[in-house]
């Protein structure tokens, strides 16, 4: 078992535009004075005529009877000591959108889920069908854990990107490691100590464009972690519903002395809306998806803070189309938001752990080559990875 180091992030700055009085009177386009939402034309919400066809027609014991030991990813053994030169940064896939970081020196914990169900309970929800490439005590020490959700918009509640459980156990390994939310979420972290070893707040809770800046004690790197927008929806039961924000993120790392950049950004969202009545052809046609409203939102961030270097970008859990994709990204959305934000290379993630729509499990990865194809794009642009296996990218 590996060693756990004790060394805390010293300083923090924070560049937070958030005032109450703003969005209680609904000044923000993605606020309407009570709720958070989606300001664009891409969005459609769901009406409860769709989320009773969905529970209706949607058959994911069948999808899960259907998985064969050739549909499931392969799993590596991870190399945690390998070294890391500092223009480089490595992302370490554990399955679903669960993504282990590091870069200039700190290591980052997106959305992880260690549990065996995404449930609120372990004796019913969506469980795993293929496990996690290492225990959780194995874990090089974390320095930031990332959220980038609280999730709710399947038929039923699915906590696969802030899994209670997972966070308690974090906590008790990481007693100062930081905590970085979108607005809203910081209520529902039950952290041992609210402070770490230095007095300062683990709990950073931010709005789309806010930013944090992080440095280690007596240590020249510095983390820029910014909230930048995403499309989804957010709750934990029947009253909550887009009470929290849900964002995805851009980590920005630098050397403070020679100001090197090592640029990553991460999200689940949707990407546009796909009507009842396109068919199952259309769903996948390009000619035919780009007459609908695509979210602006990863072609601003990819103006603002793009080029990146490395982009983990979601191509599962998008069927039936008339239903998920105003929320996840089919790998056809998912080959675009990877140039709207100019990635340089892309990870696929948030597919190959659990069930939660209908679509094969062994589906996303091959749509996903023929829409990098269609788009005329190298396929080790956008790649799949194995359950812990690595990217690294390098920052020219």
């Amino acid at each position: 078992m590996m060693r756990r180091s004790m060394s805390t992030l010293a300083s923090c700055s924070m560049f937070v535009s958030l005032t109450p009085k703003i969005y209680a009177e609904g000044k923000r386009p993605h606020h309407d004075g009570n709720r958070f939402r989606n300001p664009w034309p891409s969005f459609v919400p769901f009406t409860v005529s769709k989320v009773a066809k969905t529970i209706w027609s949607m058959d994911l014991s069948g999808t899960e009877k259907k998985i064969r030991p050739v549909d499931l990813p392969e799993k590596l053994d991870i190399q945690w000591d390998k070294p890391q030169k500092d223009n480089q940064i490595t992302a370490t896939w554990l399955g679903h959108a669960c993504v282990l970081v590091q870069l200039k020196g700190f290591t980052v914990l997106f959305d992880p889920i260690f549990s065996q169900r995404c449930s609120p309970v372990q004796f019913m929800g969506p469980k795993r069908y293929t496990q996690t490439p290492c225990l959780m005590e194995q874990l090089p020490p974390i320095d930031i854990v990332v959220i980038s959700h609280n999730h709710v918009t399947e038929c039923a509640s699915s906590y696969d990107h802030m899994d209670q459980n997972t966070l308690y156990q974090l906590d008790q390994l990481n007693p100062n490691c930081k905590f970085c939310v979108p607005l809203g979420n910081k209520k529902l972290l039950s952290l041992a100590n609210p402070l770490d070893e230095s007095g300062n707040e683990r709990v950073m809770e931010l709005d789309w464009w806010d930013s944090v800046v992080l440095k280690k004690e007596e240590e020249k790197e510095e983390l820029k972690l910014t909230c930048t927008p995403s499309q989804h929806q957010s709750g934990r039961g029947l009253f909550d519903k887009d009470i929290a924000l849900w964002s995805s993120w851009s980590i920005e790392g630098s050397n403070v002395l020679d100001d090197a950049l090592l640029n990553t950004t991460r999200r689940d969202t949707g990407y546009r809306s796909v009507p009842d009545s396109a068919t199952s052809e259309e769903e996948k046609d390009y000619k035919y998806l780009d007459t609908l409203p695509h979210c602006p939102a990863f072609k601003e961030i990819g103006d603002k803070l793009g080029p990146f270097d490395l982009a983990l970008i979601p191509i599962g859990a998008y069927s039936p189309r008339w239903f998920m994709s105003t929320f996840h990204c089919s790998p056809e959305d998912a080959v675009d938001l990877h140039r709207d934000v100019k990635s340089k290379k892309s990870m696929a993630i948030h597919w190959g752990t659990f069930v939660l729509t209908d679509e094969p499990v062994e589906e996303p990865p091959q749509r996903l080559i023929a829409a990098l194809a269609e788009r005329g794009l190298d396929k080790h642009e956008f790649t799949v990875v194995p359950l812990g296996g690595t990217m690294t990218a390098t920052s020219e």
